[in-house]
């Protein structure tokens, strides 16, 4: 529960004018990526210059704007994020040389996916994110498009894969097959990944609170979102390369990513 923290959250609000909901979402920040507007929201700020490892784009991004957030927030998501780490659910993900079961997903058009007909075509990255309104998983996804040429030349597509069924973000026309948004309902193929993780009570009040409404964005009541996760699966589904955190702004690199596709070309 959290009565006097609510109340501070809407004093702070009215007092700043800043959304305090969550480390990762920023009122000024668009909702979803829309398909006429692909390019990175931090190559924006930096006024066009070639993008900078995702990592450094986060860390900036958190340093700009920490002191926007209450003490009571900030505490909120660092306990729940040590409370996921100590669930030993990180050792419940898989691993290098492990098989991936098949799976099916659809995409918010309408199109259906299936891994093993997708690696067919050759190596495929997994990214489970938490949603569009994660801001770190909005940066995430930017930066993983504007790579696509060059997960393309090696014959590589990413399947982005997240719980959120509606206003999901836009895929550009010209990413269409080599980069696939999937929505994965009820979080099955995530929970079969042993990514899946409940918010619990008091951040889901807060995120109502600010109108992220994860009961209708993902049409699911329970609340429950996957830790940061990527695989880059080959032709036989095995796993190559594995990453998964509990800390929000821990991602794969896409050169790192890059890197392993790669390798298996050579």
């Amino acid at each position: 529960m959290l009565p006097e923290g609510s109340v501070s959250l809407k004093k702070s609000q009215e007092r700043t004018g800043v959304n305090f909901h969550d480390l990762v979402v920023r009122k000024s920040a668009p909702s979803r990526l829309k398909a006429q507007d692909p390019t990175d929201m931090a190559m924006q700020e930096n006024h066009g210059e070639p993008s900078a490892p995702l990592r450094e784009k986060i860390e900036l991004w958190a340093k700009k704007h920490a002191a926007e957030y209450p003490p009571e927030v900030l505490r909120l998501f660092a306990d729940k994020s040590e409370e996921v780490l100590k669930s030993g659910i990180l050792s419940k993900s898989p691993v290098i040389g492990q098989k991936v079961d098949d799976f099916e997903l659809q995409s918010p058009d309408g199109l259906t996916i299936r891994l093993s007909e997708k690696v067919k075509e050759g190596p495929v990255i997994l990214n489970f994110y938490r949603g569009s309104w994660c801001h770190f998983c909005t940066m995430e996804f930017q930066l993983l498009l504007e790579k696509l040429p060059q997960f393309q030349s090696r014959g590589a597509s990413i399947l982005a894969i997240s719980p959120q069924v509606n206003e999901t973000n836009e895929i550009p026309e010209e990413a269409a097959g080599g980069f696939i948004n999937l929505s994965d309902r009820g979080n099955e193929v995530a929970r079969r990944f042993g990514l899946v993780y409940p918010l619990g009570d008091e951040i889901r009040k807060v995120y109502e609170a600010f109108g992220i409404r994860l009961d209708i964005l993902n049409e699911d009541d329970r609340y429950e979102v996957p830790v940061p996760a990527s695989y880059v699966v080959d032709s036989e589904m095995t796993i190559r390369y594995a990453f998964a955190s509990v800390d929000l702004t821990e991602r794969a690199e896409p050169e790192t990513l890059l890197a392993e596709v790669a390798a298996l070309a050579a």
